[in-house]
Parts: structure tokens; C-alpha cells; sequence
């Protein structure tokens, strides 16, 4: 694929992209027709100019010093290209990390790593060993005498060696790197000794366990003629295969993501209604539950504003009574509807019926803070202005004034200000405020994820335990509401005090699970089939099948063990399919709970090697950092579970197409939907009249930093490989501690993929499964792009679990790619707890 200059973008962008793009005879016939399309299309949009220039100006430009094209700088690449036009720019970093390295203007050996790259990139021993090497092979590559430092002239020269685009010259490079005794030749121990040095940087334990078969592989692969050493020839050859390969990939994924950015500068609307238009649409029920929320708000603050400014009250107190009165109305209701929010069963029941199609119930959890921050406005704003200004008002009001007005509801005696603080009404408000102010303090994001933030005296209040504990505090806040609503002054008819009125039916509701959990409490015990405790802190429970324990894939349940805690309850996605006859979770070490029980399996637990092969979840056991329990399952802890309940996740066959992204241990609600649409491709034959309705594609994409991951999923993986025969699922997993495809600190790596896959070998090398690792994150961008161009008119439902730092990414591109000419709608679901 070539591209134009950049100016020549700027005038006409959808010209260039027609004349810069060469597409390959293999591409389908549709995808000239979409480019020609382009052709046609109004050149003065500007709002679309920008996207097509992301898309289509990747960093494949000239260089320094280059005149010509540059044809995919994927292959051997040292470090970042910079974009075409704009090398004088990234060289002006280069040489602000000198001055800030080198002050004496000699950039030594071990500051060149991080002089060439980013502090990221740069950090961690290895990858200053390797800058090191690289120095020492540029250095004899351009006869300088470096052992004293490099100036910033000789630095412009090695930089530019770099990002070279002459392929031959870059592998010319990366071989002498290899060959560490300089004779030309890389020797079988010079390939070990590379191999567990890349292994090492992207942190693959496994590849350097194995680097003496590995290696020997390379040479078998890379030495043809068995003469002991591999000469740089071979190792060409190999790597413009696989560049070539790569090549072809990036073509296709490119106008696969230009065709729905180009379709969208056709569109007359301008960026802003489009997007407006894309986010009401996607967002209607969030949008018209909090206009009704607000609505309401709104009125009873004024109804209760106006009622009293025809009390007589208002002629003692004024505007600031109202306004107590009008915050004090909209804190029953709140305080009313925040409890009905914690009901998890009724809302789990609620999701089955039609009001799912009206309510978002997936945000309850968002919905429940918004309602508590409302509550905080609310009670500060009742609160200030009865202590600041109705009080006060209060007690210098003239007596006979007083007695005319408000003495029947004093019993006619006029309160000072301390009577006042002490009466039932002020004490109970006093005690509200002040248990508040403790349970919400401790559910702020400071006090519940980031404890170490905080100074060690109030470390012992932060994380979970704390949180959750604190919140059952409120139920004696809501005592206290009560309490405080039937003794108010200024109201004396029963009918009028409706603060009980508001919260008897939450109240009921919530009485009401509670009473049914501890009826059912001799249901919660169940019996453990087995345990398994993976690498990365991560344990796996198959449990006996309560019955009657129904639930849809992406639900979550409750877990107990009395003896870590009688108290504490945690919730935990549930990783079997309903058509499983077992419950299983997977359970990550993250806190004191998580850790100690995880210590109680692996105590009790008898490694993999010794035990005989259990047969309830195939390949899932298979890794040696496995533990299996002994025969007798008496010597468990107790584990009680409760549930289920809803999740967002649950909603996936509501759709055609599923994008499923995990990351990390998040991935667990996404392997029950992939086990429940494995469990029906088994069972069913999904084009039969009577076979049940199935998502018509699953994309899944599991992105983890840790290689051991893999074992926790290895079953569900191979599954997947062995019975997915009309390719319904389509898995993406990808290693986010490797280096991207291309970099010469992962190309070992991507050439033991290579031979495997030249050799028929079904096993990747990483995963240990059958299904292919990619390399760091994915490109989401790109995803989506292909998405919307492969399923045209489809709504497509994305479901996420794992990290918030991906979320905003996520749904912006939900929004972006959703596009109301062709129908094409993604819906995004994130998982809450």
C-alpha cells in the first residue's frame, strides 16, 4: 500500500486516498466499488478531512533523507517511525532527551536506551542491556570510537540507521546483534542466548524454560544445510515472508477501516448532529429515566416550596423554610429510591420482564451514586439552612408573634436555640448527618481502591470490608429518618408526615430479600467438586448445582466461606454455562478474602503431577503450576453462594453480533457466554427450525499481561478451536507484556509462531492452545472499523469487563462507528459489581 504526501491530503482527501491506495487483486470486487464511491464524495467536508488522514496516513512515509516510499516499516522496527513531513519534529525529542542525558554533551552507553526511547519503553534492565548492545553494534557499524560517549551528531546517525527503510539494511543490523562474537554467523548458543534475552523482555517464563528446544527449532528452521550456524540469507528469507504476510493483513484491515469513516463524509449532517443524533439513540433509556428522575426532584422541591410559603411558618422564617422543606421532600424520595436499588433480586427479577426493554437496569449501580450524591446536596442544603437561618429566625422572633403563629407546635413555649440542637428532630438529624458522612466518605473511590494513597492512621478504614460494613450502618440511618419525620414541629396532621409513606414499600421490598436469604440459608452450603489454583493468583471453584439454581451466562453470584469471615459476602461472575451440570468461578487473589481462601486451596491441594487427571473441564488442568484436591472433598472449606443475580452481560442474545472484550481476569462473564454458544453448536444444529436463536458471530478478545493467563481459559480455548466448525466464535487473544508484531524485541517470538504454524502444528507457543496469540493490545479502532464494515445494518452488542481505563475509549467508538444510514448500531455494556 502507498500513500501521497501529506499536503497533497490536506487539499483533497478523498482524491488522495483514491490514488494513494493500490488494492491488491486477492481484495473483493465490493471494496474497489467502496473506494470508487470515495471518488464521488464532497472533497469541502472538513469535518471529515481529519479521519480520513488518521486512517489512511499511518507511519508508513518516507524518512530522513529518503525520497521514496516507504512500503510497511512493520518488520525489524528499532523504535517509532515518525510520520512523513514530520522527522525534523521527532528528532527535536531525540535531542531534548540528549541535553537532558548528556549535559556534558557525551551520551554515554547506558543512557542511549533512554535518549532513543520513551520512558515506558525504556524502563526495566533488559531493555538497557539491549539499548546497550544496539549501541555497541551501531558504533562498529559507523567506526566510532564510543566507549567514552557519543556526540549529538553520531546520535542523528545512529537514529537515522534506525528508522532506515531499507529492510536489508535494518536486518543487517538486528543479525549483528545476534551474532555476538562479530564472525558473521549465529551460532545455535548465540540463538539460545537471544532467545531467552526476548524471552526475558516480554516476560515469557515458558519461552525461556524451553529456549534449548525452542532454539533448536530455529536452527532447524533457519540452518536447512545442518551447518551449525545460520547466515543472514536464511534469515531473510524468513523475514520477508512473514513481512509479506503482514503487508497483505495491513491492506485489507485499511479499507476495511476506511470504508465506514469515508461513508460517513457522504452524509450531509454535520459531525456534531451525527453525533448527538448516535448518542440519544443509544442512550434513550438512560436519558428519559433521568429526565423523569430530575423531573421529579424538581417538583417536589417546588411543591413543597410553595406549600409552605402559605404556612404560617413562612411568615417567621421566610424563603429559608421553604426551601428545607422543598430539600427535605426530595431527600425522602431519594433516600426511598437509593434503597430500592440495592434490592438485587427484585431488580434481577424485573430484568426478565418487559420493563427491561424501558429501564436501564445494567446502570443501577451509576444510578445508585447519582441518587446518593443528590441525597449529600440535599441534606447539606436542609440542613444549612435550618441551622443557619430558620433557627436563628426562630428564636428572635417576637414572643407574641410566635405564640400567634407557631405556638401550637411548640406547645406554646418558645425553644431557644439549644432546645432546639436537642429535641428528637435535631438529634436524630445530627446522628443521620453524621453516619452519612462516615459511609460515604469510605465509599469514595480514595478510601475504596486506592488505600495506599492515604496516611497509615486511616489505611484501617480503607477497601472493601470497611466500605461494606459502613454501608449497613445506614439501616439504622433510616431509623432515624423515621424518627425525625414524625416528631417535626411544624407539621402536626399524620397524613401530612410522609417520610414512612415513602419508605414503606423499599422498606418491605428490602425486609423482604433478607428474610428470604436467611429462609433459604440451608441452600446456600454447597459441595466442592474441586479446586484449582493457576499461576497469577487466581483460583477456580467447580461446584455442586444447587437445585432449582437457574441463571442465564453473564450472571454473578455471591460467595461465603465462614470460616475465613461469617459476615462477608463477595461477588464473583459465574464462568460455567446454564446447560453445565456444575457452577464454576474463577476467583483472583486481589485482597485480604480473595488471598486467604486461595491459600486454604492451595494448602489442601496436591499438585497436578501427582494426582490423577480429573475429566469435569478438559485442558483447563493441564498446566504444571496446577494444583488438584485429594479424593476426600470433606477436607474443603465451606463455601456458601447466593444468587443469582443480573449482570449486563446476560443481555447478549439479545443481538446478531456480540463483541466480547475482556481484560485480564475480567474475561470470566464473557467465558460463560462463549461455553453457553459452545454448549448449543454441540447440541443443536443452529440453522435447524427448532434450534434456539443464536448470535449470528461472537468476536471475543481477552487481553492479559500475563503468559500463566492462559491456563485458566485453555479448555474453553480448545473448545472453541475444535467445535466452532461454522466459525460463529472468533477468538482474538492477545499478550499485552509482549512487544508489538514487528519490534526486533518480539521477532523471535512471531518466528516461532511462524515455523509452527509452516509446520501444521496446532499449539501455539504462547497460549498453549489452539488458538493464536497476538501481540500487545489490540488496535480498537481497527476493530470496530471492520466491524461495521463486515456487519452493515447490524446491531452489535458490546460487552466489556475488566479495568476502567478503556471504557471512555470503548464507547466512544461505539458511538462513532454507529452509523444511522446503514443501520449499523453498537451497543455498549459494561459489567458492574
Amino acid at each position: 500500500m502507498e500513500f501521497s504526501d501529506e499536503n497533497r491530503v490536506k487539499e483533497n482527501p478523498a482524491e488522495c486516498v483514491l490514488e494513494s491506495v493500490e488494492i491488491d487483486h486477492m481484495v473483493a470486487d465490493e471494496k474497489r466499488d467502496e473506494l470508487r464511491d470515495v471518488k464521488q464524495a464532497d472533497s469541502k467536508q472538513s469535518n471529515c478531512s481529519d479521519e480520513v488522514k488518521k486512517t489512511v496516513v499511518e507511519p508508513s512515509q518516507p524518512v530522513v533523507g529518503g525520497g521514496g516510499r516507504r512500503k510497511g516499516f512493520n518488520m525489524l522496527r528499532f523504535l517509532e517511525v515518525p510520520v512523513a513531513g514530520k522527522e525534523e519534529e521527532a528528532w527535536k525529542t531525540i535531542e531534548k532527551r540528549f541535553h537532558h542525558q548528556a549535559p556534558d554533551g557525551k551520551l554515554s552507553r547506558d543512557k542511549f536506551g533512554a535518549c532513543i526511547w520513551t520512558k515506558k519503553e525504556s524502563a526495566g534492565k533488559e531493555s538497557t542491556d539491549f539499548a546497550a548492545e544496539l549501541y555497541d553494534v551501531l558504533a562498529r557499524k559507523r567506526q566510532i570510537k564510543a566507549e567514552k560517549g557519543i556526540t549529538l551528531q553520531e546520535l542523528r546517525a545512529f537514529w537515522e540507521d534506525l528508522i532506515k527503510d531499507d529492510l536489508h539494511s535494518r536486518l543487517r543490523i538486528f543479525f549483528d546483534l545476534c551474532d555476538k562474537n562479530g564472525d558473521g554467523k549465529i551460532s545455535r548458543e548465540e540463538v539460545k542466548t537471544v532467545l531467552e534475552w526476548s524471552a526475558s523482555t516480554n516476560k515469557l517464563r515458558s519461552i525461556k524454560k524451553q529456549s534449548g528446544k525452542l532454539s533448536s527449532l530455529i536452527m532447524e528452521e533457519l540452518d536447512p544445510d545442518g551447518n551449525g550456524f545460520i547466515e543472514i540469507e536464511h534469515m531473510e528469507a524468513l523475514v520477508k515472508e512473514m513481512w509479506n504476510s503482514a503487508e497483505l493483513q495491513s491492506q485489507e484491515s485499511r479499507l476495511l477501516a476506511l470504508a465506514p469513516i469515508l461513508g460517513r463524509c457522504k452524509t450531509p449532517n454535520s459531525r456534531f448532529a451525527r453525533e448527538t443524533k448516535e448518542f440519544i439513540i443509544g442512550n434513550w433509556k438512560r436519558v428519559w429515566v433521568l429526565t423523569l428522575w430530575v423531573a421529579i426532584n424538581i417538583g417536589l422541591f417546588v411543591w413543597k416550596f410553595i406549600e409552605f410559603m402559605e404556612e404560617g411558618s413562612f411568615e417567621v422564617m421566610g424563603y429559608c423554610v421553604s426551601i428545607a422543606k422543598g430539600a427535605a421532600e426530595t431527600l425522602k424520595f431519594n433516600m426511598a429510591l437509593i434503597l430500592f436499588l440495592v434490592c438485587r433480586g427484585t431488580l434481577t427479577a424485573l430484568r426478565s420482564t418487559a420493563l427491561n426493554s424501558i429501564f436501564p437496569f445494567d446502570d443501577h449501580i451509576h444510578f445508585h451514586m447519582a441518587v446518593a450524591a443528590v441525597i449529600v446536596v440535599a441534606t447539606l442544603l436542609h440542613t444549612i439552612m435550618h441551622l443557619a437561618c430558620d433557627f436563628p429566625r426562630l428564636i428572635s422572633c417576637p414572643k407574641n408573634r410566635f405564640m400567634a403563629t407557631l405556638g401550637p407546635n411548640f406547645n406554646f413555649k418558645k425553644p431557644t436555640y439549644g432546645d432546639l440542637v436537642a429535641s428528637v428532630p435535631g438529634v436524630t438529624g445530627i446522628l443521620m448527618i453524621v453516619i452519612m458522612f462516615f459511609c460515604f466518605t469510605l465509599a469514595t473511590p480514595l478510601f475504596r481502591r486506592h488505600k495506599h494513597k492515604l496516611p497509615p492512621l486511616l489505611q484501617h478504614l480503607a477497601g472493601f470490608n470497611a466500605f461494606w460494613y459502613a454501608h449497613h450502618l445506614l439501616l439504622l440511618c433510616y431509623i432515624l429518618l423515621i424518627l425525625h419525620g414524625h416528631f417535626i414541629f411544624l407539621t402536626q396532621d399524620w397524613y401530612k408526615k410522609t417520610t414512612w409513606m415513602y419508605l414503606a414499600v423499599p422498606i418491605l421490598l428490602y425486609v423482604c430479600e433478607r428474610f428470604l436469604i436467611k429462609f433459604n440459608q440451608l441452600n446456600h452450603k454447597v459441595n466442592v467438586k474441586k479446586g484449582v489454583v493457576y499461576n497469577g493468583n487466581v483460583l477456580a471453584l467447580y461446584l455442586e448445582k444447587p437445585e432449582g439454581f437457574k441463571y442465564k451466562s453473564g450472571m454473578y453470584l455471591f460467595v461465603k466461606c465462614p470460616d475465613i469471615s461469617k459476615f462477608e459476602w463477595h461477588p464473583f461472575s459465574i464462568t460455567s454455562a446454564p446447560g453445565d451440570d456444575y457452577l464454576s468461578v474463577h476467583i483472583r487473589a486481589l485482597g485480604d478474602w480473595t488471598g486467604e481462601l486461595r491459600r486454604r486451596f492451595e494448602n489442601i491441594c496436591v499438585p497436578e503431577s501427582t494426582s490423577k487427571r480429573g475429566g469435569l473441564i478438559r485442558q483447563e488442568t493441564q498446566s504444571h503450576s496446577d494444583y488438584f484436591p485429594s479424593n476426600s472433598s470433606d477436607i474443603y472449606p465451606q463455601i456458601l453462594i447466593k444468587g443469582p443475580y443480573g449482570a449486563p452481560a446476560q443481555s447478549y442474545e439479545d443481538y446478531d453480533v456480540l463483541l466480547l472484550i475482556g481484560l485480564g481476569i475480567g474475561a470470566t462473564p464473557m467465558i460463560s457466554i462463549l461455553k453457553d454458544l459452545l454448549n448449543h453448536i454441540k447440541t443443536n444444529d443452529p440453522h435447524s427450525a427448532g434450534a434456539q436463536k443464536l448470535p449470528q458471530k461472537a468476536y471475543f478478545y481477552w487481553v492479559t499481561k500475563e503468559q500463566a493467563s492462559f491456563d485458566w481459559f485453555k479448555g474453553v480455548l480448545d473448545d472453541v478451536a475444535e467445535y466452532n466448525q461454522d466459525n460463529i466464535i472468533e477468538m482474538h487473544i492477545h499478550l499485552s507484556c509482549v512487544y508489538k508484531e514487528g519490534d526486533v524485541r518480539s521477532v523471535f517470538i512471531t518466528m516461532l509462531q511462524k515455523i509452527q504454524q509452516s509446520r501444521g502444528e496446532q499449539v501455539d507457543v504462547l497460549s498453549g492452545s489452539r488458538t493464536r496469540t497476538n501481540f500487545g493490545r489490540p488496535d480498537w479502532e481497527k476493530v470496530f472499523a471492520r466491524l461495521a464494515s463486515v456487519h452493515k445494518g447490524s446491531e452489535i452488542g458490546v460487552f466489556y469487563c475488566g479495568e476502567y481505563s478503556p471504557v471512555k475509549e470503548l464507547r466512544g467508538h461505539c458511538q462513532n462507528f454507529s452509523d444511522g444510514s446503514t443501520s449499523t448500531r453498537f451497543r455498549f455494556h459494561k459489567e458492574n459489581f
